[in-house]
């Protein structure tokens, strides 16, 4: 498997409308909505700094996941949803991070590299920035990164951290 670029955006607060928004910008919606009998869970992983225990949420539709993580503000966890074919965009994977801190964190990932038509290989570091700059006007983001291979935050204060370990790559990439 390639190596992924991996852009993010965190927005202040979470809402269905601006899940909603990215999700259907991104995905066919419709298409990503059930996973009934696929056995798909929503997965809590232990966290000592907010004092949460490993736990396994069944669920059976996207909005299952959706207004579990609306219903829980304080409880974190990752999605990533879908499959290529159900995207609307050439990118990789789409993610929500629902924070411990009552926030969201939308995530795209795309291939670091890309083969031209004449066999070349170029970085997608561009087309990186181009997401960023749409998750940050879809989703009202206050702050986004991009990252190399590296899972979304669990809070803004991981995130700008985050921002701050992911500062040298991007210069260097600019």
């Amino acid at each position: 498997m390639p190596p992924f670029y991996d852009i993010y955006g965190i927005s202040k607060s979470r809402d269905k409308e601006t899940i909603e928004l990215f999700l259907n910008f991104y995905c066919q919606r419709e298409l990503i909505e059930n996973f009934e009998g696929k056995g798909v869970e929503v997965a809590i992983y232990s966290n000592e700094k907010y004092g949460v225990k490993e736990t396994y949420i069944p669920v059976n539709t996207l909005s299952e996941v959706i207004d579990y993580g609306l219903s829980h503000p304080n409880l974190g966890f990752a999605f990533y949803i879908g499959t290529k074919s159900n995207y609307k965009k050439d990118i990789d994977g789409v993610i929500l991070k629902f924070t411990f801190d009552d926030k969201i964190i939308f995530g795209i990932s795309i291939e670091e590299n890309s083969l031209t038509d004449e066999g070349q290989l170029i970085d997608n570091y561009d087309k990186a920035l181009e997401i960023q700059k749409e998750i940050q006007e879809l989703t009202n983001s206050t702050k986004t990164c991009i990252q190399f291979e590296y899972a979304p935050a669990d809070d803004e204060e991981e995130f700008d951290s985050d921002i701050k370990h992911w500062q040298i790559m991007n210069e260097s990439k600019r």
